[in-house]
């Protein structure tokens, strides 16, 4: 979850009193990133579970009074049985095993989330002291905002997907929705986690200001040090649309099917249209989705029927991507042509031995002169999260696409403003 959105409150004020009042026998390890700021914390669980509400909810669970409960914040014992220790990430636990284990916060700032010395001693600590202090079927909490995607949480999440980690539930909260919810998220795309803190626009201007550390810390996607293409000046608010304009002179739409030798595992099929109006600006609307090939056949014709009924009796055509695989498309599409009634102008678009990056940075000059406009569709928006993360991004299906999609409408319609 974004800074200041309540995790600590939740998660280690909070929880720890809960799970006392349903099983007082419970062993809570809470750790945070420095021994004192945990302790803060287990002093505000004591507070609350020493207030009246509490016991009005819990009865007859509470704190164990002894001496050492007097003598020391860091540890205290429950009348049923249990105890809470509070300790700072990186120190020793030895002794004390926990059935349940809370760690919030493991890296306290930016210069140590860019520490990597600072992020192997915390991955370190993680899994050979703290795991070794869990009971059989004991359950951990890891909470944070993220601040680098090499931190202990993005390691446990490549350990996972790799299949060297237990699994865990990971639910992420960004700021601002995303096209990809968690379940139990049922904000629309845009929309902020928590409006009444902060609203939708102040998160915008977060994200213009510093676009790197607004994905880490509020969208809770960390991007590489290595940096991204295009600023996040180039991609406003003002950039999407809900409707097709009137003025469209011509349309086009470029197929990139994703099957090639070089395509990576979970690669999306791109179908791209976009329309160019009398002004020069082109409008982008995307249909990223992973489907086999015959599919990607019949959504070419589906997406272009579409357009000829929105757009009206205007110039257009039809592109597929003919290296390698690809290439295979164009007599697949010839053959399912011929029992439709409609007819599509299919052209081929080689690359040659273009680069990829080097194809894909053809639309630095569409972006900054603002000659860009998206369709407000989840996958419109999630092929320019690609583009935000360009070259860093783990899939570049929409912008290779959107690439081939301009080229094959200049080729086929030059604009007049660029003749």
């Amino acid at each position: 979850m974004p800074p200041r959105h309540g995790k600590s409150e939740g998660t280690s004020r909070r929880l720890p009193p809960f799970l006392f009042g349903r099983n007082p026998a419970e062993r809570i390890q809470l750790c945070s990133h420095t021994s004192d700021l945990s302790k803060e914390m287990a002093r505000d669980v004591r507070q609350i579970m020493e207030s009246d509400s509490y016991r009005e909810v819990f009865h007859g669970v509470g704190i164990r009074v002894g001496k050492r409960d007097r003598d020391r914040a860091d540890l205290f014992d429950i009348s049923g049985g249990g105890s809470l220790k509070a300790a700072g990430v990186g120190t020793g636990i030895s002794g004390r095993g926990f059935t349940k284990g809370v760690i919030d916060d493991y890296l306290k700032d930016r210069a140590d989330a860019n520490s990597f010395a600072v992020r192997e001693d915390v991955w370190r600590w993680f899994t050979s002291v703290f795991r070794y202090r869990q009971a059989k079927d004991a359950g951990i909490l890891i909470t944070s905002t993220r601040w680098h995607e090499d931190d202990l949480i993005g390691r446990l999440k490549k350990k996972i997907a790799a299949g060297e980690s237990e699994p865990y539930d990971i639910l992420t909260l960004p700021s601002l929705a995303t096209d990809s919810p968690h379940p139990d998220d049922w904000r629309k795309p845009g929309e902020a986690l928590w409006p009444w803190f902060k609203t939708a626009e102040q998160h915008e201007q977060t994200r213009l200001l510093e676009p790197r550390d607004f994905a880490a810390l509020d969208q809770q996607d960390p991007r590489s040090e290595g940096g991204t293409e295009w600023p996040a000046t180039l991609f406003p608010s003002s950039i999407w649309f809900d409707e097709w304009p009137k003025d469209i002179e011509a349309w086009v739409i470029a197929c990139d099917p994703s099957k090639g030798k070089s395509s990576k595992h979970g690669d999306y099929s791109a179908l791209v249209a976009v329309a160019r109006d009398h002004d020069g600006v082109h409008w982008v609307e995307a249909d990223l989705a992973r489907r086999p090939a015959d599919v990607i056949i019949a959504a070419t014709y589906e997406l272009a029927a579409r357009l000829r009924r929105e757009l009206g009796k205007v110039e257009e055509g039809v592109g597929f991507e003919t290296d390698g695989f690809a290439e295979l498309f164009l007599p697949m599409l010839r053959s399912y042509e011929r029992g439709q009634a409609m007819h599509l102008r299919l052209h081929e678009i080689s690359h040659g031995n273009v680069p990829k990056t080097t194809r894909i940075r053809r639309l630095t000059p569409l972006l900054t002169a603002g000659r860009l406009r998206f369709r407000a569709t989840p996958s419109t928006r999630l092929g320019v999260r690609q583009m935000e993360e360009f070259p860093v991004a783990d899939h570049d299906d929409f912008e290779d696409s959107l690439e081939m999609a301009v080229r094959l409408l200049n080729r086929l319609y030059p604009w007049g403003g660029d003749r």
